[in-house]
């Protein structure tokens, strides 16, 4: 599942692990944080396991309007939610 998220006082594209793991513990997440690229592509910058405290869903996102290809771990965005990405991080 992507979404906009906060993370540690941060807006950006993360991918959150649906899949608990044994090793897991109660109250983490395991997210994947995307780094925006170049227009509408994302590329995977680095994995991370954080506390509910440190998450904030902000929107989730459909898979309709956007492309993942996991091998090469980029996310293809609709211009749409760039510019809405843009709007959650713009100071103003």
């Amino acid at each position: 599942q992507f979404a906009f998220a906060r993370v540690n006082g941060d807006v950006c594209l993360v991918q959150i692990s649906l899949s608990a793991s044994p090793a897991s513990k109660v109250g983490t997440t395991e997210v994947k944080i995307f780094r925006h690229e170049f227009i509408t592509i994302f590329r995977l910058s680095h994995s991370i396991t954080l506390s509910s405290s440190d998450l904030r869903i902000l929107e989730p996102i459909d898979d309709e309007v956007l492309k993942y290809e996991e091998e090469k771990e980029t996310v293809f965005l609709a211009k749409e939610l760039v510019e809405q990405l843009r709007r959650m991080t713009d100071p103003r």
